[in-house]
């Protein structure tokens, strides 16, 4: 089908259909655009509780290290939130032979804001062939973060880390495994 060529644009001639095709695409696409940009926005800091960084976050895992693992396993805690938080009553869980939380500190150990805090598991090993969540409870009980289920049967100083540091309000689930940043910010 041909169209009588009725536009120079660019240098170009066009016909109308041509010209009234262009015009429909770019209208779609504006229109999607414009779709996400609202949804994007509209959602923007309106996330879960876990999404909002009302709480400490695990923000990375070591279920692998070389070498020996009893002693040498170990999950950094970040502090995302504006006031410091005491980790007195906090638990993390485990999985070996038997599945349980810990306590993160038998006395008050506070963690300012923006802080990190290393905790080595104490004396076990944790699974590393099989897939294990990691969950941190509050001190009223509360399991107020689980992570997704991660293995690691490298051996090396690889390990699971939130990305970016802390975690991002529209992908706070994003973890990597890559070189360890223990007591860093993970890059």
């Amino acid at each position: 089908m041909s169209f009588p060529l009725t536009e120079t644009l660019d240098g170009l001639q066009w016909s109308k259909g041509q010209v009234i095709r262009a015009m429909q695409h770019y209208t779609k696409f504006a229109l999607a655009v414009a779709a996400i940009l609202l949804v994007g926005l509209s959602s923007w800091g309106q996330g879960s509780e876990t999404e909002s960084a009302l709480h400490l976050v695990i923000n990375e895992i070591e279920i692998n290290p070389a070498g020996l693992d009893t002693d040498s396993e170990w999950v950094e805690l970040l502090n995302p939130t504006d006031g410091p938080i005491d980790l007195l009553g906090w638990q993390i869980s485990y999985s070996y032979r038997s599945e349980g939380f810990l306590l993160l500190s038998e006395t008050s150990h506070v963690i300012p804001p923006g802080g990190r805090y290393v905790f080595v598991y104490p004396g076990l090993r944790l699974r590393n062939a099989e897939a294990h969540a990691f969950r941190l409870m509050d001190p009223e009980g509360n399991v107020v973060e689980e992570t997704a289920p991660f293995k690691d049967e490298s051996d090396d100083d690889a390990t699971w880390q939130r990305f970016p540091d802390g975690g991002d309000p529209l992908f706070i689930d994003l973890w990597l495994f890559q070189a360890g940043s223990r007591n860093k910010s993970n890059s």
